[in-house]
């Protein structure tokens, strides 16, 4: 067998940034529209810039697990905690801790999220395309209702519409 001979010159090459997607880099392309089951790769917090405030948001990764968008990425956030939120907010993070079983249905006291937690966690993932009047591309989003417990990805009965809030 004839030994390998290494050159570190081969190393150093130059690359065409200007054909890069910059926005699917890591995803792989924008995945169909519809339910697909998916892995929460990543959780990361971050501060974002609203109208009327800057506050707290989780930054979700999930990886597409089966099907013809197998691997490729759906990015979501979670509006967190702050005085000056909407309703709204309140309502959909509750709704996604309720069913990814971070918080117990029903109960009135104040709870402790630790969101890192959904890491590595299967989940149902609802997308849908969305056009942007800022700069005319489509992105993947998932909307309000967008997530199902780990029992619905493994294919359990359907819940009744936003009964688990």
């Amino acid at each position: 067998m004839a030994e390998i001979q290494f050159d570190d010159t081969l190393l150093i090459t130059q690359e065409n940034l200007a054909v890069v997607d910059w926005d699917n880099l890591e995803s792989f392309g924008l995945p169909g529209e519809g339910q697909h089951r998916a892995t929460i790769k990543k959780v990361g917090g971050y501060l974002h810039n609203f109208r009327d405030y800057t506050g707290p948001r989780a930054k979700v990764q999930f990886q597409i697990k089966e099907g013809p968008d197998k691997g490729k990425m759906v990015y979501d956030d979670i509006n967190l905690p702050h005085p000056q939120e909407k309703e709204g907010n309140v309502k959909r993070r509750v709704l996604i801790a309720v069913r990814m079983g971070l918080v117990p249905r029903g109960s009135q006291d104040t709870a402790q999220v630790n969101w890192k937690l959904l890491e590595g966690r299967d989940v149902l993932i609802t997308v849908v395309h969305v056009k942007s009047d800022k700069d005319g591309k489509t992105y993947s989003n998932v909307p309000f209702d967008g997530w199902e417990s780990p029992g619905q990805a493994a294919g359990g009965a359907p819940q009744d519409q936003y009964s688990d809030i």
